[in-house]
């Protein structure tokens, strides 16, 4: 067992009042509009879009934001769908604004994009962005505030349809190795012509043979950036159509496992079984670990995915968002080893998940009360849904369910505009990018702008962890164990970045502390070895380092 000690208690139930947000985007200075570039010929990836990803790229410790555009599918790279970086002014002004600098960091990578993520890939001190793409994957290396494309150079401009992605430590190494996540093929000269009836529109899933993904691995230096494809020889092998990734410890091991949710085909688990000092290799358990298929034993058309440990056991939870008529599906772990069951109507997640079109999925402490609650952001994947679905919108209002004990509760209603304003929505990226001890939320919408949802949530204590690993290319200590102790409960949390769909989730941990004023954290490190700091005080940000060589 890779537990640090003390007791496991029941955790503590939610807070009575309801979280408070309010769309700050247009407030803070964000203009981005998302381009998908449809013109009624209906190329699939057009209706997929777009990521987005939280880092902190000039290090100064405060979230900046990478948002991916779309484009002109026909006439890539397309100047009307570049990306996009915004710097995050809070550490110069005081005052949080968000001001675009993609021109002066020639960070505009111009590719029909999905989503993006960082590290620091070559251990060079700068965080460098990987980029997946419809088509040419793209990895821009930092240099003095510059951004270049290497992906040629590094190894990893592979042309597939790329979804989600994350970076990883799979071997325990110090350097950190890349997940990358394909669909479906893809080709503009083979554009299907679907329709329901009389009216086209996009095609079905099941139109499309599955795909392989990828798993990279670091063997850079500073003077040689450099990725190697070792995904056959690792048992990285499974096929699908993969849109959502998930990365955690699950079997509390040491080491970081995946997930894969896949669209209308079996989901994937990969076990990480890389023996100290050998090479990677990963073992695909999903059948026998219980994740593959829902309750009924069927394949469901996963998008995000996210792992949380929702009832305060200690050992991780995983929910996948999937499509309209199918819910929302939470995968309870059972407390033995990799064995999971379909939790979903126990945790009274079914009737509230069953209508909406679920793409970003991500657990959050929302009322700050220190256990997770889960948010998901709605919308269809057809322009035309009520033509296929009377009950159906292409626009649709996310959702936030409040967890008390591992029931949840759908809260969505009682939360004003932030909540109740239907969108195509895709991506969700929780991260504090004002600072203030809350995960706010980033939200993505296919063809318009994204949506900022500031936590103005008042009354509980918090706690903001950032680490700093000894290990130079893991400076964030991706991986690593959390063990909270408050005086009344034991709190569980990794620190992991990218995956869900298309999310680029900041390596930070953000933990509730209810009313009380004090915490211990205990950290695990990637690698081995173990810190703990003792009375904590609440509210405020914590940036510790390892004492581990």
């Amino acid at each position: 067992m890779f537990f640090l000690g003390g007791c496991v208690e029941p955790a503590r139930t939610g807070s009575a009042s309801l979280p408070v947000f309010h769309d700050v985007a247009q407030e803070v200075g964000l203009t981005f509009v998302h381009v998908h570039g449809a013109r009624g010929d209906y190329h699939y990836p057009e209706t997929f879009g777009a990521g987005a990803s939280w880092l902190d790229y000039d290090a100064d410790g405060w979230l900046d934001l990478y948002l991916v555009n779309g484009g002109n599918l026909l006439a890539t790279p397309s100047p009307a769908g570049r990306n996009e970086l915004w710097h995050n002014t809070g550490g110069l002004t005081g005052a949080v604004r968000f001001e675009d600098v993609t021109v002066a960091t020639e960070s505009g990578e111009p590719g029909y994009g999905m989503a993006a993520t960082g590290a620091d890939v070559d251990a060079d001190g700068d965080l460098d962005i990987f980029i997946t793409n419809v088509g040419a994957n793209a990895l821009l290396l930092q240099a003095d505030g510059r951004f270049v494309d290497r992906a040629v150079n590094v190894g990893v401009a592979d042309r597939r349809w790329s979804t989600a992605t994350a970076f990883f430590d799979a071997d325990l190494d110090g350097d950190l190795d890349l997940a990358v996540i394909n669909y479906v093929p893809f080709d503009l000269d083979e554009n299907a012509d679907c329709r329901i009836g009389a009216i086209r529109t996009y095609c079905d899933p099941a139109r499309y043979e599955l795909t392989a993904d990828i798993l990279y691995r670091n063997d850079s230096t500073i003077e040689r950036p450099l990725l190697v494809d070792i995904t056959s020889a690792a048992g990285f092998t499974g096929h699908g159509r993969g849109l959502g990734l998930a990365l955690q410890d699950v079997d509390r091991d040491g080491d970081t496992d995946l997930f894969v949710a896949n669209d209308g085909t079996a989901n994937l688990l990969y076990r990480n079984d890389t023996p100290p000092g050998a090479s990677i290799r990963l073992e695909e358990i999903g059948l026998q670990a219980g994740v593959h298929f829902n309750r009924h034993g069927r394949a469901e058309a996963g998008m995000g995915a996210d792992f949380g440990d929702v009832d305060g056991d200690g050992w991780p939870e995983l929910v996948v968002a999937n499509f309209s008529r199918e819910t929302n599906t939470l995968y309870r772990h059972s407390g033995i080893g990799l064995t999971y069951s379909d939790g979903t109507i126990p945790a009274h997640l079914a009737q509230a998940s069953f209508q909406p079109l679920g793409f970003g999925a991500a657990f959050v402490d929302a009322d700050g009360d220190g256990d997770l609650d889960l948010a998901v952001v709605n919308g269809h994947v057809l322009d035309h849904a009520t033509i296929a679905d009377a009950a159906a919108s292409y626009e649709q209002p996310d959702q936030l369910f409040l967890n008390d004990g591992g029931i949840f509760q759908d809260v969505s209603s009682s939360l004003g505009e932030a909540w109740s304003e239907p969108m195509v929505s895709r991506a969700l990226v929780p991260g504090d990018y004002d600072n203030d001890g809350d995960e706010d939320l980033l939200i993505t919408s296919s063809g318009a702008r994204p949506r900022l949802l500031r936590n103005d949530t008042l009354g509980n204590r918090w706690l903001s962890l950032r680490l700093r690993a000894a290990a130079s290319g893991n400076r964030h200590g991706l991986g690593a164990q959390l063990i909270i102790r408050r005086p009344d409960v034991t709190l569980y949390r990794q620190v992991q970045g990218g995956g869900s769909y298309l999310a680029g989730r900041p390596p930070q941990v953000h933990v509730g502390l209810g009313p009380y004023d004090t915490a211990e954290v205990t950290v695990a490190w990637p690698g081995g070895g173990f810190d703990t700091w003792t009375l904590i005080s609440g509210d405020h940000i914590l940036v510790q380092g390892s004492t581990v060589p």
